[in-house]
């Protein structure tokens, strides 16, 4: 389960405790961005807010880098000296810096973050219903190497508010998902995303899962929701929450006295 968290100064987010024992700095921020800065949009970040979040995740100073999101299943690792353009387009980054946040942005999807577990290589996905069944999460694993993984998997919409068509649970059914689809007698169909997600993830051999239980719709207090706020509410737009993850910091040897 994640775990929640409020700083002094009102800022709210959430990490895995799995994460956080392998010294991983990491985050799934929520809308609550603390005293004065309550409306916390990680797609219209200024310097100063950027700066508080890369804080909260345990790296400060760190830049945030993210890509053009389109819900598939290409993933990029990030080179050691070179950094990906904003108009890339991916659902997932794979890296070994520790200098600097790679992330995703959501307002519904799965955000899955995965590290190795000698922490030196991680994994931030962004994992929609399309990017599930184009199997986003299994290339970003494929990415990750060998070794054993964790995986933490952030709020996300929940069956309760994800009711489909057929064509969306013909999907699932052909990407080998059906344990995700709940059929319902004269009523439309709903599909657990959070449980595909974890249902990819176990698939892949990983074993150690960290899993949210808020929803994005129902708490509407911290966090954005497009089916909520575009598709049923009649906005325009809502805002866009975060994961990020860094990997863990090299541990360099003392030097010998002589």
């Amino acid at each position: 389960m994640l775990e929640r968290f409020q700083d002094e100064d009102g800022f709210v987010g959430y990490r895995s405790p799995l994460l956080t024992a392998q010294g991983i700095p990491h985050l799934f921020t929520t809308r609550i961005g603390g005293r004065g800065r309550h409306e916390l949009d990680l797609g219209r970040l200024d310097p100063r807010q950027m700066e508080r979040v890369a804080r909260a995740a345990g790296l400060a100073g760190a830049r945030l880098v993210s890509v053009e999101q389109v819900h598939g299943a290409r993933v990029l690792v990030v080179p050691r000296d070179a950094l990906p353009g904003l108009a890339q387009e991916a659902d997932g980054l794979v890296s070994e810096r520790d200098d600097v946040l790679v992330g995703v942005h959501v307002a519904d999807c799965v955000p899955v973050l995965l590290a190795r577990s000698d922490g030196r290589r991680v994994a931030a996905v962004h994992a929609g219903w399309r990017g599930l069944v184009a199997g986003v999460i299994p290339r970003a694993l494929e990415l990750l190497g060998p070794g054993r993984i964790a995986a933490a998997l952030g709020p996300c919409l929940s069956r309760a508010h994800f009711e489909v068509g057929p064509e969306v649970v013909a999907a699932f059914a052909h990407a080998g998902l059906g344990a995700a689809i709940h059929e319902r007698a004269g009523l439309r169909a709903q599909i657990d995303l959070g449980a595909a997600a974890a249902q990819q993830l176990a698939a892949g051999g990983v074993r150690l899962v960290d899993r949210s239980d808020r929803c994005t719709y129902a708490h509407d207090q911290e966090f954005y929701s497009y089916r909520r706020d575009v598709t049923h509410g009649g906005r325009g737009h809502t805002g866009r929450l975060a994961a990020l993850i860094a990997a863990a910091p090299e541990r360099r040897a003392p030097r010998r006295s002589t």
